[in-house]
């Protein structure tokens, strides 16, 4: 990633100097030479944009991702508190009905359900962040291992010798390698973006086993990295 944005800023300074060739060349008169340039220039633009949204998405989202689930699983811990102490004197009043199995009665139950997920958010949030952490290593590990296999099997592997290559497999080379690197950075942000759901759905969705279907306001919002 962050050599892809390295080379953005790169071929975004050739796209600069080759506006500057033109507008020199337009001075100069040289009209066939100005159109190559103004083509060049937008050509290094192009890939510039290109190769820029692929290492915004590998050096900066990727990486960022963690930070933002975390971030916001402790927040919507903090909301879950909130409800309970305006549930309480809701939850007291639930008391009163005792028909139920057991002194609290079915209409209270819920309530100590969500007082113990409260208590086992917070270990189950850093829990969750482990594991988010440890299985989008290893995919990613083996996605490098494989991604290249994959690459040579859909696109073709040419195992002649370059000198007996066409001139257009020869040229056709780099952009193929732009393309995929493009696929790649994708492919990696959908990956990362599954895994680290973990940091939220494990603390969202560990009380089913219990038997217990509560769900605070914390358990409904959005993804919290839908916006990137």
């Amino acid at each position: 990633g962050k050599g892809l944005v390295e080379a953005s800023i790169r071929n975004i300074a050739i796209g600069m100097g080759g506006q500057l060739a033109q507008i020199m060349m337009t001075s100069a008169g040289f009209s066939a030479g100005s159109e190559a340039a103004k083509t060049f220039a937008g050509m290094a633009y192009n890939v510039a944009t290109m190769t820029l949204a692929a290492g915004f998405i590998l050096y900066y989202v990727v990486p960022f991702l963690p930070f933002i689930y975390f971030f916001f699983a402790v927040g919507n811990w903090v909301k879950g508190i909130f409800e309970a102490m305006v549930g309480v004197p809701l939850w007291a009043l639930a008391h009163i009905r005792i028909d139920g199995d057991g002194l609290p009665g079915s209409a209270a139950l819920n309530g100590y359900f969500m007082i113990f997920e409260i208590f086992l958010r917070p270990i189950l949030i850093v829990f969750g962040l482990v594991a988010a952490i440890t299985i989008f290593a290893a995919m990613a590990s083996v996605f490098n291992s494989i991604f290249p296999l994959a690459v040579n099997n859909l696109g073709g592997l040419n195992y002649k010798l370059s000198t007996d290559a066409s001139w257009l497999e020869t040229a056709r080379g780099p952009l193929d390698q732009l393309f995929y690197t493009v696929m790649y950075a994708v492919i990696m942000y959908i990956m990362a973006f599954a895994t680290f759901k973990l940091i939220d759905q494990i603390p969202q969705g560990i009380m089913r086993w219990m038997g217990s279907s509560i769900s605070g306001f914390n358990g409904g919002g959005d993804d919290a990295a839908t916006f990137l």
